[in-house]
């Protein structure tokens, strides 16, 4: 059965890169980047949100359409309790073609989260754009952003944590294909 596995949680915990790593591990998975999709938006610049809306509602249906043809699809997406579309939009998507959905909540404790932040190169102009306004020192979008994950996986307890703090992409990953594997043999 298809699955559309969701990997959500902060800027930098590496969400992108382990979507990247499963899909070249699992040939076939669409890694579904939002952020990347957002980009390709004429006026993303000028109004982020509505073109993230946008870029949501096309997912969705790269998702369905992939989903249906048998193959799975990995979200590296940021979802909070201040989204006006979040992943429930998916998870129905999954479901209403047969496919499993499976929400994996990447953490990192905030002194490691503020030193990855600062720590590592945009791969394109949405990532940079994110990532200066969390490092913005007279913001406070890095403890909103982490405050309101923290609230909406209180509400999703079936959502699989997975702490990423003091280790590397290897291990990082290897949690991530266990807890995948545990939920093929409980469902």
């Amino acid at each position: 059965m298809a699955r559309l596995i969701h990997l959500n949680g902060p800027s930098r915990v590496g969400k992108s890169t382990l979507a990247r790593r499963y899909a070249d591990d699992h040939p076939g998975t669409l890694v579904l980047d939002l952020d990347v999709l957002t980009g390709l938006i004429g006026g993303w610049r000028e109004d982020f949100y509505v073109a993230l809306e946008t870029a949501r509602g096309h997912g969705r249906e790269l998702a369905t359409r992939h989903l249906r043809h048998g193959h799975d699809v990995i979200l590296p997406q940021l979802v909070t309790v201040h989204d006006r579309d979040p992943d429930p939009a998916f998870e129905a998507a999954a479901r209403a073609v047969g496919a499993s959905y499976v929400e994996v909540a990447l953490t990192v404790d905030e002194r490691e989260h503020r030193r990855r932040l600062h720590g590592k190169r945009p791969t394109n102009d949405v990532e940079d754009r994110i990532q200066a306004a969390l490092a913005d020192p007279d913001s406070d979008l890095f403890v909103r952003i982490r405050r309101h994950l923290d609230e909406y996986l209180a509400r999703r307890p079936h959502a699989i944590r997975i702490d990423t703090t003091g280790v590397g992409e290897n291990t990082s990953y290897q949690r991530l294909l266990d807890a995948l594997d545990t939920t093929l043999s409980l469902g």
